[in-house]
């Protein structure tokens, strides 16, 4: 497996050239990337499935794309598939907050950060006062919950306030991409967005620049697969700009798919 960071592209990635040379021939691979929180996660295809590998010479190959390596720290890539086929280590140099949309990923776009609100990591628990006893009684779960925060978000102008609605606006499971080396002490997380409160900077109509908090909860990786895929080929099946708009209403809807 060959790893390669593509920096420019919306948002930064890593293409995945994934070659099988083993015996009996595997047409199918699950691939994996080791974070650097030590979780193994599968990496998104389009349809979320296991990348297909197709014969070429004597081998099986496929490329595939993640759009969620955390920043600025090195990961490995690997196959669920035995014999596991374990990459070298890259990192995707990336000095910006990104938020991304697993589910498409052209949606998504670098954050200015204000601000993070308090963290709070919540207990589930009873407290019982026995009669006569000085002590309560405790009872939990055993496991205490993942964070929510809250996140302020600048945007200085009226396109990047549609960036982020469009962003936000099916309310999906988003990945907080914060790069490692900054050094601020948040994680490359995936949240779950709250109500998002909007004000403008100077209380004046005209004021494009907004400041959004943003509430959010931690929550665990989403399965399914990805749109990255997508192309003007894609949208060809359409025989007029009418068909293509009744079916797609804004831009951000085309990029969503089906």
């Amino acid at each position: 497996m060959v790893p390669t960071v593509e920096p420019s592209t919306t948002p930064p990635r890593v293409k995945l050239d994934v070659t099988d040379t083993g015996s009996p021939n595997l047409f199918a691979a699950t691939v994996t990337r080791l974070d650097p929180d030590g979780v193994v996660r599968v990496v998104r295809t389009l349809d979320g499935e296991p990348l297909t590998l197709v014969t070429s010479g004597a081998n099986r190959v496929g490329t595939m794309y993640d759009n969620e390596a955390p920043y600025g720290a090195p990961v490995t890539y690997s196959t669920l598939e035995s014999p596991a086929n374990l990459s070298t280590p890259v990192t995707v140099d990336e000095d910006r907050v990104w938020l991304i949309h697993p589910g498409a990923p052209a949606l998504s776009m670098p954050i200015s950060v204000a601000a993070f609100g308090a963290r709070t990591r919540a207990a589930r628990r009873g407290v019982y006062h026995p009669m006569g006893s000085k002590f309560p009684v405790v009872q939990t779960d055993g496991r205490r919950k993942a964070p929510e925060s809250t996140i302020e978000i600048n945007t200085v102008s009226l396109i990047e306030l549609a960036q982020l609605e469009a962003l936000t606006d099916d309310t999906s499971v988003l990945l907080l991409n914060v790069p490692a080396d900054l050094g601020w002490g948040v994680p490359t997380s995936y949240i779950s967005v709250g109500d998002i409160q909007e004000t403008r900077l100077v209380d004046y109509a005209a004021e494009q620049r907004r400041v959004h908090v943003v509430p959010y909860l931690v929550v665990d990786q989403p399965v399914g697969g990805s749109q990255s895929g997508r192309t003007y080929v894609d949208l060809l099946t359409f025989s007029t700009y009418a068909d293509l708009n009744a079916a797609y209403p804004t831009y951000a809807d085309m990029l969503a798919g089906p």
